[in-house]
């Protein structure tokens, strides 16, 4: 994973080249944090092309596909959770939940199909062809519960899916007249694998320079994001 204090020094060493003076940690996490949900949210977007690439044939085999490399580096953020059924059919969602992979029911294993519109749900519920049943179970994905029906389900349901990035910190410990180094036990690096080093360092740039209006590093973080 790529180490926190690593970036916090280059993002240092950039602005101070760059004459725009100290960059605090406390301004260092919060863009850190930012810059991190960029390049995980970006991943996504790199396996929808890598997805159309392979269906076309055009994606590289073995350890050259790039479908492998994004779909490996999202492997991490992949896990599995109960939903405990709440009077029913609510369920809470993970608190970490991105986006949901799948969900099956626990003993019997059976796939549940998963809505997102509660319309669409409400037809699916009226429909004598198409109503939910304990062998095609469905569910509604609200913005806090998923609702699993039909009702008279009894196995708690397994949800797969991909969780967000914990947030990283740059933790310091002052020394004496405003020195101040790592305190390494405390701080948290990025949940990304090394070769995304670049990337951080150019979200972190960009935000930098349209903060500052700089144009310096504005374009030396598009550069570094855009050539990746």
């Amino acid at each position: 994973m790529v180490k926190v204090g690593v970036v916090y020094s280059i993002v240092r060493d950039l602005c101070n080249k760059d004459q725009k003076g100290f960059v605090t940690p406390s301004v260092f996490n919060t863009l850190a944090e930012a810059a991190q949900m960029n390049v995980y949210n970006e991943m996504f977007n790199e396996l929808k092309l890598a997805t159309r690439l392979r269906r076309s044939g055009s994606d590289a085999g073995r350890d050259k596909s790039a479908y492998k490399m994004v779909e490996e580096d999202l492997s991490y953020f992949i896990e599995t959770s109960l939903l405990t059924e709440i009077d029913g059919v609510l369920a809470g969602k993970p608190d970490n939940l991105s986006r949901i992979i799948s969900m099956h029911t626990e003993d019997a294993g059976v796939s549940v199909e998963i809505i997102y519109d509660a319309e669409k749900l409400r037809r699916v519920l009226n429909s004598n062809l198409s109503a939910p049943t304990e062998e095609f179970p469905v569910a509604l994905v609200g913005s806090s519960t998923i609702d699993v029906f039909p009702e008279e389900i009894g196995d708690d349901v397994v949800i797969t899916y991909y969780r967000y990035p914990v947030p990283p910190l740059y933790s310091v410990t002052q020394i004496s007249d405003g020195f101040a180094i790592e305190d390494i036990t405390n701080s948290i690096d990025f949940e990304l694998p090394d070769h995304y080093l670049t990337e951080l360092v150019g979200e972190i740039a960009r935000m930098i320079g349209v903060r500052l209006r700089d144009d310096v590093l504005m374009q030396y973080g598009v550069a570094e994001t855009t050539n990746r």
